[in-house]
């Protein structure tokens, strides 16, 4: 997926323990949120996630959302509920008008809708722009004086035998 201009990116990329209070300890996930080139880092607890889950579904069809109680607190369990909060975050991202609940959650400030037009919707396949590689005459047409091989030639036998085939040979 590409970045487009005001498109918001989010990632759960690990989770950590914490000391807390009375010696009780829990479990923080470090997000790293992308938005405008600019990365950020920021802590949130699971209760955190779950609040803004049941703020949103309220409002918006929301995806399914890991589970409240953990059976145990091994790595194994934990990658799972990770990965679950990372996927409910991604296809929440992907809400067309995105609710300024999960924007503050996010902490992204001065937030710029991507316009439609210039909107992938996701689709990765999506051409983007590309600089045009220009020949000064077209490479395909000779003149009956041009019997010598030119670079133009060589890098359109190049294009065309990596493209269609090994066996190709450009007409004399």
């Amino acid at each position: 997926m590409r970045n487009t201009p005001g498109m918001i990116r989010a990632y759960i990329p690990r989770y950590r323990q914490v000391e807390g209070e009375g010696g009780r300890s829990h479990y923080v996930y470090v997000l790293e949120v992308c938005y405008v080139g600019r990365v950020h880092k920021i802590e949130k607890r699971y209760s955190a996630f779950h609040s803004l889950y049941k703020e949103l579904r309220k409002v918006y069809p929301t995806s399914e959302f890991p589970p409240k109680r953990l059976r145990n607190t091994t790595p194994k369990v934990l990658e799972t509920r990770r990965a679950g909060l990372e996927l409910w975050l991604h296809t929440t991202l992907l809400l067309q008008a995105t609710p300024p609940a999960l924007l503050a959650f996010l902490q992204v400030h001065n937030y710029q809708p991507p316009h439609q037009e210039c909107d992938d919707s996701g689709y990765e396949g999506s051409p983007s722009h590309q600089p045009v590689l220009v020949y000064p005459r077209d490479p395909y047409l000779t003149t009956h004086n041009d019997t010598t091989p030119t670079l133009t030639s060589s890098v359109t036998k190049g294009v065309l035998t990596a493209l269609y085939d090994q066996n190709f040979r450009m007409p004399s």
